[in-house]
């Protein structure tokens, strides 16, 4: 009788090839830096177009950040709390009006806000690199001003090599609150003194 040849069960690891672990690692490690490299030059371009646009609310807002980064934060995590309460805020009403025999159209209310927090989110990206590079070249330059443009590059590459990283993700996270407070702060300054007299108008 001919011996039996016992193969190797599939779990075991053969010497050269690389074992589906490794295959799915990899796989995994590519599909981030696709992913990275395809929504960092969504953010470049929007980035690109604030510096064009909005090039000294943008300094103003890096130097909140920069100077005030604890409260930028809780500005900005307020700001994040309030705007997802708000979408479901909305969520719930529009289910309300549907289940009391509201037209199908009425889920444009859900929509609607979904579609602006997405492009809101997107510019806060941005603004986040932003931040992060006017921070970074502020520290390597003796430039009182940083150049807007260095900073946006800076801060592209900063954030972009990070989110390759699973802790990059909470770092580019980090960095959006934070931008997003530094725009509610300035708000908030700005405008802190008209907020009586509004008051006293509304309670009249």
């Amino acid at each position: 009788m001919d011996r039996a040849v016992m193969l190797p069960p599939l779990s075991v690891g053969i010497e050269g090839i690389p074992q589906p672990a490794d295959l799915v690692a990899v796989g995994d490690l590519v599909v981030n830096i696709i992913v990275a490299i395809g929504y960092l030059s969504i953010t470049l371009f929007v980035g690109a177009m604030l510096v064009s646009n909005a090039g000294e609310r943008i300094r103003t807002v890096g130097e909140e950040v920069r100077v005030h980064p604890l409260e930028s934060a809780g500005f900005g995590l307020g700001t994040v709390i309030a705007g997802v309460g708000g979408y479901l805020l909305v969520g719930v009403t529009a289910a309300a009006l549907a289940e009391l025999g509201a037209p199908p159209q009425v889920g444009i209310l859900v929509l609607v806000p979904l579609v602006v927090g997405v492009i809101g989110l997107i510019v806060a990206t941005a603004l986040g690199q932003l931040v992060v590079g006017i921070i970074l070249v502020r520290r390597l330059s003796d430039e009182g001003r940083p150049n807007l443009w260095a900073a946006l590059i800076v801060g592209t590459v900063v954030l972009g090599v990070a989110a390759i990283f699973p802790a990059g993700n909470l770092v580019g996270v980090a960095v959006t609150v934070g931008a997003i407070g530094g725009v509610t702060r300035r708000v908030w300054r700005t405008n802190s003194e008209r907020f009586p007299a509004l008051r006293d108008t509304l309670l009249e």
